[in-house]
């Protein structure tokens, strides 16, 4: 008989191979302010901070736009709940004579 692990822990995405660019979520987001100097003045002031939500916030509905899948919706059908609700044969209450 073979051992065969009925568990085993999820492995994380590595970058640079080809799981992680079809993963879309797994997108690294690096904010543009990184690729220039940081200044004092604009870090005390939580600019920085500011900007890094503003565009984290476009990454994330740019990354939510190509997962998310369209749902179909299905309207209620309230007279057929009602129909399926009816009951098969009445109950014949006893009369008191």
């Amino acid at each position: 008989m073979v051992d065969k692990p009925y568990w085993s822990p999820a492995r994380p995405i590595v970058p640079g191979t080809k799981r992680d660019v079809t993963n879309l979520r797994h997108t690294n987001f690096t904010p543009s302010f990184e690729t220039e100097q940081p200044q004092m003045g604009l870090i005390l002031s939580w600019h920085y901070g500011r900007q890094w939500l503003e565009e984290r916030e476009v990454h994330q509905k740019s990354v939510q736009k190509k997962t998310k899948k369209s749902t179909k919706f299905i309207p209620p059908d309230f007279t057929r709940w009602l129909e399926k609700r009816k009951p098969l044969h009445p109950h014949k209450w006893r009369t008191s004579s």
